[in-house]
């Protein structure tokens, strides 16, 4: 009789297990995606530009598609040119350059993230020029494994910092290498202070 009554304790609590509480233990994939766009004021002509905008994305990917795309016509257009994002659910929303003067499109392997990509594009016009980047990466949270992917990301790093440092390097090698004035003109999620302005390779604290 006491094996009866234990079997069936252990039963009900494994059937709370499944319901109600028991979601806690659920694993599932979230798509995390960044948009960062920068303006820029610099003397420097646009090959320099560029080449500092390669050199930016090398510090942290090193196997990038990169580009200078030529334009349509020689006109330098008043208003900077942005990026579009694909109608298209989760990581495949990556966007198109069109109209830009330099981009980098790569798919780094992150320990952490997957299917991340990340999208560069740099926007010419008359007074300087904007930096549209997008990153984006699908994760898994919850479930059995949530505290041990913490600890690892505590000691390995995450693919959230890991986009944050690749985009914050590259806008910071274009500020140094080209003595230019940088600031933020739009940031999802919202970006704390000004790390921009720190050195090329500074580690980020955000995770």
């Amino acid at each position: 009789m006491k094996r009866f009554m234990m079997a069936a304790a252990v039963g009900a609590a494994l059937a709370g297990c499944s319901t109600g509480a028991g979601e806690i233990f659920a694993a599932r994939d979230r798509t995390v995606e960044y948009v960062r766009v920068f303006d820029i004021k610099t003397e420097a002509p646009p090959p320099a530009v560029a080449r500092a905008a390669s050199e930016g994305i090398s510090r942290n990917i090193n196997n990038a598609t990169l580009a200078t795309p030529l334009s349509e016509t020689a006109e330098v257009l008043d208003q900077p040119g942005r990026f579009k994002l694909a109608d298209a659910p989760g990581a495949a929303r990556g966007p198109s350059c069109d109209g830009a003067s330099w981009t980098a499109k790569a798919r780094p392997d992150v320990r952490g993230g997957q299917d991340m990509h990340i999208v560069a594009c740099l926007y010419p016009y008359k007074t300087g020029y904007h930096l549209d980047m997008y990153a984006a990466f699908t994760k898994k949270e919850g479930g059995w494994l949530e505290w041990p992917r913490r600890a690892t990301g505590m000691v390995l790093g995450t693919p959230e910092k890991f986009a944050e440092k690749t985009m914050l390097d590259l806008v910071r090698t274009i500020r140094e290498t080209t003595k230019a004035q940088v600031s933020l003109v739009e940031a999802k999620p919202e970006v704390a202070g000004a790390p921009w302005l720190e050195p090329a390779g500074t580690q980020t604290s955000k995770p």
